[in-house]
């Protein structure tokens, strides 16, 4: 899954983005001129460069690589959990007890936020005090 700058270039072009704006934002140490040959010819950025890249173009990393030929497999032993595609198949009774014991955490959890925040409130009343 090589980087390809062919793909950077190309969304760049696509969003009406300029190379000498790409250059001031990626590279802001480096003047003078600068072409999108750069970024198409290059083939082993940094991953800080990758990084300012995406952001720049407020696209994910992957869509900087060549990643046609990545197929893992969609298949996890355990627990009758399949997955496929960027989802999930669970027992639905499992899930609902999840749901259900996190929706109590949370509660849990926010009555000793709101108990803090109340504690707070009665020290700083307290400092307030001559």
């Amino acid at each position: 899954m090589p980087y390809n700058g062919k793909k950077a270039v190309q969304i760049a072009r696509n969003r009406g983005l300029k190379a000498k704006d790409f250059r001031a934002a990626v590279f802001p140490e480096r003047t003078g001129n600068f072409s999108w040959k750069e970024i198409e010819n290059s083939t082993n950025p940094s991953a800080e460069t990758i990084e300012a890249t995406a952001d720049f173009l407020q696209c994910t990393i992957d869509e900087l690589f060549d990643r046609e030929a990545f197929n893992p497999t969609n298949q996890v032993n355990g627990d009758h959990n399949t997955v496929g595609s960027y989802n999930v198949t669970a027992d639905p009774e499992i899930l609902a007890a999840t749901n259900h014991h996190l929706r109590d955490v949370i509660e849990r959890q926010d009555k000793t936020i709101a108990e803090l925040n109340r504690r707070i409130d009665q020290l700083i009343d307290l400092a307030k005090r001559p």
